[in-house]
């Protein structure tokens, strides 16, 4: 497949091998493609829409993607580092229907501050610092994500899943957290925002925050 362009249509194409880096690709609609091993890391999609496509091993660092709308799309095991998905259009009535989709995917640094994402999946992707602060993030699964440094700050989480989830820290205070799922020994996360003391049987000595990650792997 050549490469894509601008100002232009694309329906039930599969693209794979692309390499269109650093390059800006403008009001182009995609519906029912596949984008597989292509390279568009630091490329530019902008008001462009995305509509039941699936990406695929895809390199995607420091994508941009303003005012481009996302609606029913899955990545799987793609890099995605530095994302800012903050900047795409979620006023169309597309991309509020249907939840977005990532599976082993790099998310490191991606933010999603405020957006409202309801039922969204990060399955088996690295979230490390990712920031999810003031999002609603209702009924989103985070099964098997690493979430070290991620930020939930106001964040709805009502009906979420972490189960499977690691290194997540989240003021059960500060967030909504109704009906969440967390899954042991991980949970054990929980409690160091409480004004509680936990104790290490074995040494008899309160267990730092730092030493979480020791205590939850015994």
């Amino acid at each position: 497949m050549s490469n894509i362009s601008s100002n232009n249509t694309y329906t039930d194409v599969t693209f794979k091998n692309v390499d269109q880096t650093h390059e800006t690709i403008e009001f182009s609609e995609f519906t029912d493609c596949k984008f597989t091993h292509c390279n568009f890391s630091h490329t530019a999609f902008l008001s462009c829409r995305f509509m039941d496509c699936e990406f695929e091993d895809c390199t995607m660092q420091m994508l941009q993607v303003e005012d481009t709308v996302f609606a029913n799309v899955k990545f799987s095991q793609c890099s995605l580092m530095g994302i800012n998905l903050v900047e795409a259009n979620w006023r169309d009535w597309a991309s509020k229907l249907n939840p977005l989709q990532f599976e082993s995917c790099d998310m490191k640094y991606a933010i999603f501050f405020g957006l409202e994402l309801k039922k969204i999946t990060l399955k088996d992707c690295n979230a490390t610092e990712a920031n999810f602060s003031e999002a609603d993030l209702t009924e989103a699964n985070f099964t098997g994500t690493n979430l070290a440094g991620a930020n939930f700050l106001r964040t709805n989480l009502t009906k979420a899943n972490f189960v499977g989830a690691t290194h997540y820290a989240i003021n059960l205070m500060d967030n909504q957290t109704s009906g969440a799922k967390f899954a042991l020994p991980e949970a054990v996360r929980l409690l160091h925002y409480l004004d509680i003391e936990i104790i290490d049987l074995e040494t008899k000595r309160k267990l730092k925050e730092e030493q979480l990650d020791d205590f939850i792997s015994k």
